[in-house]
């Protein structure tokens, strides 16, 4: 993992290689059960029901989730009242998810000027087929590939006069934690900065774990929105 990332060692926790052990056993564990492994693993201290960590591993965890994770972490902490923080959930919780993705969405983005997860990197997103999008540089490359997309269709998209905006595009309830007063933002692997209008499709073409969240979520439309439905048929 690069060093900008490991802020401090978690007191309690175990070294890397007993990490390593543990995560192992849980995917074998996992696989004998579901046939399907398993991509993560809830350290809980010694007679403690509590847990330490959250602990992500598989061939498909990379550095960019983190980097969101922790713009969002810091953000969070210049804010004395944030709606959640940055995972056992209940339907009754939905309002208080919902009031935490709100408040993401009025995040501003990063004064570097990359597009997807912070840092740069390829975008994840329903749009594309198995969520994994091309790595982009500039709104007016986007506007380039979705356009060139969309002339068969006589369609047309400006996504260089929409404001850039953090999206969400996985909003399932599996994807926060509710511990007693707190709220827990767990998964950034579906999230990053971009147009407007990826937010808007995510809200209006809601994968079906999403569904109950999305449809309380205010956002305002898009007049880009039916051109990237029509262009998510080619790039799937």
């Amino acid at each position: 993992m690069a060093t900008d990332m490991i802020v401090q060692t978690i007191p309690g926790l175990p070294s890397r290689d007993q990490l390593v052990k543990l995560c192992d056993a849980q995917f074998i564990e996992q696989l004998q059960i579901n046939q399907r492994g398993t991509s993560h693993y809830v350290y809980r201290s010694f007679n403690s029901s509590t847990p330490l960590a959250l602990i992500k591993f598989s061939e498909h965890v990379t550095l960019s989730e983190p980097r969101t994770q922790a713009y969002i972490f810091h953000l969070l902490r210049r804010d004395p009242s944030p709606p959640c923080k940055v995972a056992e959930v209940y339907v009754a919780y939905i309002p208080r998810i919902v009031d935490a993705v709100q408040w993401l969405l009025t995040l501003p983005p990063p004064k570097d000027g990359k597009f997807g997860p912070v840092g740069g990197g390829a975008m994840r997103h329903s749009l594309w087929r198995d969520d994994r999008g091309p790595t982009y540089e500039s709104v007016e490359q986007i506007d380039i590939q979705f356009n060139n997309v969309l002339s068969f269709q006589q369609l047309t998209v400006n996504l260089s006069a929409e404001p850039i905006c953090f999206y969400h595009d996985d909003i399932s309830l599996r994807n926060f934690l509710v511990s007693g007063p707190d709220l827990y933002a767990l998964d950034f692997e579906h999230t990053g900065f971009a147009p407007a209008t990826f937010m808007n499709y995510a809200i209006a073409n809601p994968r079906r774990t999403s569904a109950p969240i999305v449809q309380h979520i205010v956002f305002s439309d898009s007049p880009n929105l039916q051109g990237l439905k029509r262009a998510t048929y080619y790039f799937k």
